[in-house]
């Protein structure tokens, strides 16, 4: 059900709404101040702990849940659990709202509580969703067998009270059977890893290496110019022949993407070439191997799990990671004016194609317009051969929809998005639509009106 609450004239006025109140505000946590690695956070000496059901609670165990902390570069931080989950919310952001265990990734905002100087607490923060601002992560005061539940509740305070202030203790003995906590470290001209005490845990020996995500980790051959994939021991587990700019390094919903150039080019890296530079001829890719071979790109998709298994085969002309069980899947339908056009479906985590080929956009905006956030995600009406002049893409109507391919907000072409991002925005169950259209001079929408104006309108999307 959806429901439009409110038209809202001028974009500035929104913007300035949705902008951080605290913003500029000092004190909250830079990587200076709190570093990415597994911390245990403790308030009123007890610890942060998670029960069965995924709840948070203050409590006291012999073995306490330790949390990867991870600086998104803006101010935010996510903090993950061993097992995958992160600490986060899924109900209304209000009073009383408990702390959970969460399957995607939550970002918090983290205030150092040492803001004035204060040396004694230099190890300790306060949390604070991005998205409600007043909220603060705290004790509840109800108390049951296990131990304190763990709730959001207003203060609008930064300095938060002491049964909101957490101390950051650096776990620093804790195993990671991910690798999340290594580093990459370099030693003449090769990438290796180190773990959270700088010790070598896998040493030096690929030409590149990304850092591991759930357990696996992107490495690269110069010579070949191919990635693998390696597990915590460091024993690869898959070969060399994923091609290197189109391959994940991040694991989404227990899947990475990778991709290859083409079967012909894997079978002769495999026979000991290795892929030296890529050229475009009569407006196809060709790849020239270090033999001076040159090949017929033909880029293919799918997605390894973290065994390195294909379970997913190769099969896409372009693929998006998991977000939310589905992702964004392109199927090539042509060639115009130096474009290449698609088709848009999305498949689920077993590869079956639960939404079919329909949908276009692909060079009017970036990739994430069409990852799944919330069970949403934003679509674009198929153009084809249509959607280009000379060399500008021509716009086509955007809408939202839900995790069946049911349109939510549907298409209209009378609305406008000029930007990469579009102007769809959604949480806690009210999307928010930024757009432009025509209008007369009074300022109502018309067709051929003369003027363009930005309106803004809130939808309540109740599922």
């Amino acid at each position: 059900m959806k429901k439009r609450l409110i038209g809202i004239l001028l974009t500035l006025c929104m913007v300035l709404t949705l902008l951080p109140t605290t913003a500029l505000a000092s004190g909250w946590a830079s990587d200076s101040a709190l570093h990415n690695g597994w911390y245990y956070l403790r308030a009123m000496n007890n610890y942060l702990n998670i029960t069965a059901d995924g709840a948070a609670e203050l409590r006291k165990l012999s073995e306490n849940e330790a949390f990867y902390v991870e600086s998104n570069g803006r101010g935010g931080f996510t903090l993950k659990m061993k097992d995958g989950r992160y600490l986060g919310l899924d109900d209304a952001r209000k009073d009383g709202a408990r702390v959970k265990a969460v399957n995607s990734p939550y970002t918090w905002l983290v205030h150092w509580e040492a803001t004035n100087f204060n040396k004694e607490k230099s190890d300790i923060f306060s949390l604070r969703p991005p998205e409600a601002q007043k909220l603060v992560v705290n004790a509840s005061g109800q108390k049951n067998t296990d131990g304190t539940h763990v709730i959001i509740w207003t203060h609008k305070s930064l300095d938060a009270p002491n049964h909101a202030e957490f101390r950051f203790i650096p776990a620093s003995t804790a195993a990671d059977s991910t690798g999340e906590s290594w580093s990459v470290y370099t030693e003449n001209g090769q990438d290796g890893f180190k773990d959270q005490n700088g010790r070598i845990v896998i040493k030096a020996q690929f030409d590149r290496a990304q850092k591991f995500s759930q357990g696996i980790a992107k490495v690269y051959d110069d010579y070949k110019g191919a990635v693998a994939y390696i597990d915590t021991t460091g024993k690869l587990i898959t070969p060399f022949k994923y091609y290197p700019a189109a391959s994940g390094h991040i694991v989404y919903d227990g899947l990475m993407r990778v991709a290859i150039e083409g079967e012909d080019i894997v079978s002769a890296i495999m026979n000991g070439d290795g892929v030296d530079y890529s050229v475009t001829e009569n407006g196809k890719t060709v790849v020239v191997m270090r033999s001076g071979k040159k090949l017929q790109a033909n880029n293919k998709y799918g997605f390894i799990d973290t065994t390195g298994k294909e379970v997913i085969p190769l099969q896409f002309d372009e693929a998006l990671s998991f977000q939310d069980g589905l992702a964004a899947v392109l199927q090539y339908q042509g060639f115009k004016d130096g474009w290449t056009y698609h088709k848009i479906g999305y498949i689920d985590t077993t590869g079956k194609l639960v939404i079919p080929y329909k949908y276009g956009g692909e060079n009017m905006y970036n990739g994430t317009l069409y990852s799944y956030s919330d069970g949403l995600t934003c679509f674009v009406e198929y153009l084809g051969a249509n959607g280009f002049r000379g060399d500008r893409v021509l716009y086509a109507p955007v809408g939202v929809m839900n995790k069946t391919g049911q349109a939510i907000i549907p298409a209209d072409p009378n609305r406008f998005y000029p930007t990469y991002s579009d102007g769809f925005l959604w949480s806690d169950g009210v999307i928010t639509n930024n757009y432009y259209t025509e209008v007369n001079k009074d300022g109502v929408p018309t067709k051929g009106g003369g003027y363009e104006w930005s309106f803004v309108e809130l939808y309540d999307y109740s599922g």
